[in-house]
């Protein structure tokens, strides 16, 4: 898988050392519009700034499955990323950046493909992972490429401040283009208002009409720990009580992916995988830095292990 490419698609105008972090019901409008970029986004052009439409990014491999990392703000995707790839490196999978995915104007981008390594295992990580905000990363093992990994800022997933806003251009060339997606989509137990998570919920219909008939959905329920249903420190977790909380403080969110194949959805239900996850544990030293300790391995082996399924699948 991966060793036979396509002509890139351009999207043009229209792990155990700890490590630093930087802490970081809705009606279809006929006047949809793109969130503008937060100062939080770096490395985009004055032209990108002014318009979302034309931030451009390039998917040079069109074969490999694409395993997009779906939630709004400081859900906690670029942690996953971290702690994803630290458990893959222990594995002796190569996880390496896709340099070409931004152009060669996104100084910030290149610098991190640079120093991407580094950035995944050094012990002060503050100032590099705040400076993600996109990032494509490829999966191998052996020269064979499994999959890639795509984080994006949140704010054009779902921003509670602007629930209609439009899905952007390169949002929409990357979802129409021959990669399968596998939508790994987050919840959290103590996430916004009520009606923040309704309007989450409702952007899933938005999403869903991106979708194709061979994607694949991950719910993953992040930052169980700060949940009651981790049950020790080996990373076993309650399932049946998790989801029956994801299910009642998202209403609807399970019925959105509805398996209604006949005969089958009897005994699958839903479209769905459903994962706990913990990146770790977070402190705050005298001097005001914030130190990630990785939490148990459980949790990415059980994540890489559905990507896998969903991969091969």
């Amino acid at each position: 898988m991966g060793e036979e490419q396509t002509a890139p698609i351009q999207v043009t105008p229209n792990g155990t050392e700890p490590i630093d972090v930087h802490t970081d019901s809705i009606e279809d409008s006929e006047e949809e519009t793109v969130q503008l970029p937060s100062d939080r986004i770096k490395g985009l052009s004055p032209e990108e700034l002014k318009d979302p439409n034309q931030i451009s990014v390039e998917i040079a491999d069109t074969k490999a499955p694409i395993v997009v990392l779906f939630g709004p703000p400081q859900c906690g995707k670029t942690m996953t990323l971290v702690r994803l790839t630290r458990y893959l490196m222990d594995k002796e999978y190569t996880v390496e950046p896709v340099s070409e995915f931004r152009p060669t104007y996104d100084t910030n981008y290149s610098e991190i493909c640079e120093n991407f390594n580094m950035m995944m295992n050094q012990n002060d990580a503050a100032q590099s992972t705040s400076k993600i905000s996109f990032m494509l990363v490829k999966v191998s093992k052996n020269s064979k490429t499994i999959c890639q990994i795509l984080e994006a800022p949140g704010e054009y997933y779902f921003n509670p401040e602007s629930p209609l806003s439009a899905f952007p251009g390169y949002f929409n060339t990357i979802t129409s283009g021959k990669n399968r997606k596998i939508w790994a989509i987050f919840v959290e137990p103590k996430w916004g208002e009520t009606e923040d998570r309704k309007n989450y919920v409702t952007r899933m219909d938005k999403l869903k009409k991106k979708m194709k008939k061979q994607d694949k959905v991950i719910i993953v329920f992040n930052k169980i720990d700060k949940s009651n249903f981790l049950i020790d420190g080996d990373g076993h977790v309650n399932i049946k009580e998790a989801r029956g909380d994801i299910n009642s403080r998202y209403p609807n969110l399970f019925d959105k992916f509805k398996n209604t194949v006949p005969i089958i959805r009897w005994f699958t239900p839903y479209n769905f995988e459903f994962c706990p996850f913990q990146t770790g544990d977070y402190s705050r030293t005298e001097n005001k830095k914030v130190k990630f300790q990785p939490g148990p391995e459980a949790f990415p082996r059980k994540l890489w292990k559905i990507i896998l399924d969903k991969v091969r699948g």
